[in-house]
Parts: structure tokens; sequence; C-alpha cells
């Protein structure tokens, strides 16, 4: 029984989220929960410790940036409620593809919270990789922090994957390396959550949800609004054309030559079987196959073609000859061009193109 094109693509999508979700939020989760243990003295390490904050970030930017190349082609790697509403805002994605995405985000973040729980061994079993506010800042504060690191996440999502360039390939890479930027500002404030996700799963998991709890959520997706606002601005502005050719690839300067070539090539192609059939064969003269002449080449194409051999295309090839039918740029001469010269070229031949002391003696005719 063949599934639905729509089910079968909601089904790829939906596992890719969640199982791309779960071994993002797991590795960093893991990370976190390592290097956040109690020391010998049964205490954590008081104020910022640059290097622990280094270990987290580069834990989830790599983990973030490893997932996204795996799982870019299945479901578009957003592993975040935030990225998905951005998308939705964009017009990128259908509702129910959305929720369903949301859904397993939100699942993969509970079940990397789990695993991680049950998996490393902790005093009390306690997790050390929830999110909270830190350095005794308010609420406001956090929301408007988790709004920019998320901000600046989403804004270098749409313009590296969404908006392909010729830079989409390392699109993993500068977003994993956004996300540990937004790390080493917002993690000792807000615990860096830019991901509903990745702060849903531990507070279920601890069974806590604290009155800031909202900034979590809010503020990501107050992020996401913005990115996606910015990004319809330049995209109305055709911001492409004020400085696109430092996105520009040498090959497109070829583009109108390579369209050309493969008209030429069509009709070189068409042409070459009506020739051969026409003529019997594509280098004996269709006037000089008694005298056995052969020509260097085939008869020339039809129409003033010419054949521009551009790299990464081949010419038409002649299967008598097994060569290129004309070379770069040669010309080739119209079909009124190639009937003069054939009839100048027999007319040569007669004996009225001599002078007439030099014609042979006519012999009378016999009646």
């Amino acid at each position: 029984m063949a599934i639905p094109k729509f089910a079968r693509n909601l089904l790829v999508s939906t596992i890719g989220e969640f199982v791309g979700t779960f071994l993002f939020l797991l590795f960093g989760f893991g990370a976190a929960q390592t290097v956040n243990l109690p020391s010998s003295t049964n205490a954590t390490v008081a104020g910022p410790d640059a290097s622990r904050f280094l270990y987290i970030s580069f834990a989830f930017a790599l983990s973030l940036a490893t997932n996204v190349w795996i799982f870019l082609r299945v479901s578009g790697a957003a592993f975040n409620p935030a990225v998905t509403l951005a998308v939705i805002v964009l017009g990128g994605t259908d509702i129910i593809t959305a929720i369903c995405a949301v859904a397993a985000q939100l699942s993969g973040g509970m079940l990397a919270a789990i695993t991680i729980k049950l998996m490393l061994p902790s005093p009390a079993k306690v997790i050390h990789f929830a999110v909270s506010l830190g350095g005794g800042i308010s609420d406001v504060q956090g929301f408007f922090i988790e709004l920019l690191a998320t901000f600046l996440l989403i804004i270098t999502i749409l313009m590296v994957a969404v908006e392909k360039t010729k830079g989409t390939f390392i699109a993993p890479f500068a977003i994993g390396l956004a996300l540990f930027v937004c790390h080493t500002m917002a993690i000792f404030w807000t615990g860096a959550s830019m991901n509903p996700a990745r702060a849903f799963g531990p507070a279920v998991v601890e069974a806590s949800f604290p009155s800031y709890e909202w900034i979590y959520w809010f503020g990501p997706f107050a992020g996401a609004l913005l990115a996606a606002g910015l990004y319809k601005i330049l995209k109305f502005l055709e911001y492409e054309k004020v400085n696109g050719h430092q996105d520009k690839s040498p090959d497109d300067d070829l583009a109108p030559l390579i369209e050309k070539q493969n008209d030429l090539e069509k009709q070189l192609r068409a042409w070459g079987p009506r020739r051969e059939s026409r003529y019997g064969s594509p280098i004996i003269s269709p006037y000089s196959r008694s005298n056995s002449h052969r020509s260097t080449r085939p008869p020339p194409p039809p129409g003033g073609l010419r054949l521009y051999t551009l790299s990464g295309l081949e010419p038409y090839i002649s299967p008598a000859e097994g060569k290129p039918v004309m070379r770069e740029y040669e010309y080739a001469p119209t079909e009124r061009e190639y009937r003069e010269s054939r009839a100048q070229s027999r007319y040569a031949k007669s004996s009225k193109s001599m002078a007439p002391e030099d014609r042979p003696p006519q012999q009378p005719r016999e009646w």
C-alpha cells in the first residue's frame, strides 16, 4: 500500500525534527551535566567560570552544527520552535507540518533530558543543565537577552541556510558559530536557551517551572519575529542588487553563453541525423561521390550556426569522424553560401569556364 505523498513528507519531516532535536540536546545536556557536577568540596564554582562556559558553548555549538549537517536535507533541521515560527511567518511551511515539527522538537528535548538524567550519575539524581537567571538580573533583562540572542541565531539561519547563496554549503558551520557567540554572551545571565525545547525538557524532567519561565518562550519567539521581519524588509528592498557582486560566482557571467551553447547543441544534434539520411554520409560530398572525393569534414550545418565550446559542455560529435564538427569559434557558412560554393566548384570543372582558345574542339553532332 503506497503512502500518500503529503503523509510521507510529513512523517519524514517529523522524524527528522524529533531525532535531530534529541541528538542535538542530548550531547549539549551531557556536556553541561558533566562540567557542572559538584567538586570534591560538594560545591560548584561560584561566579563566572570562563573555562566552564566555553566548554558548554562549544558542546552546544558543535552538536548543533553536526546535526544540522545531518538532517538539513531531511526536515530542514530547525530543532527549535522559534525557528519554525520564523519559517511560518515567511511562508516556508504549512501549519500542519509546523505543528508536527514543534511537537517533535519538544518531545525530543524531553527525551534528551530524561536520557541524560538516567544515564549520567549525579548526587541525588539532580540535573545540572537546566536554564535559570543568574547575576541578579531581572525578568525583563533576561527577556531582552533571550530576544537578542535568538535574533542573531535566526537571522543567521535565514541569511545563510534559507537564502540560497554560494555559501549555503557551510550553513551548518555558520549556524553553530552563531550559537557559540550567543552562548558566550548569554550563558551566565540566562543559561542561553534561545530555544523553548531546550528550556522545556529540563523543566519537565525536574518538575520545576519558576516564575520567569515565560522569558524562555516569549523571548525566543519575539526574536524570531524580529528576524523574520528584518529578512522580509531586506527582500522587499531587493538587497541582492545593492551589493550582489559580493556573492556573485564567476560562472554567472557564462550563463548566457551556456544557454546559447545548449540551444546550438540541440540544433546540431537535431540537424545531424537529417543531414546524414539526406546525403547518405556526413563526410562524402553528394556531388562528387562518383569521384570518391572525401571532404576534410562533413558539410557545415545550415543557418550560420556558431558553436562555442565552453567548459563542461561537449560539442556535437560526428558519428563518422568521431571528432567535433566545428572547432571553437569556427564559422559555419549558411546554406546559400554552401550551395553557391558547390555550384562554382562544378562550373570551374566544366569547359564553359575556360577561355575560347583553350576549349577542346567540339565533336559534330550526329543526326
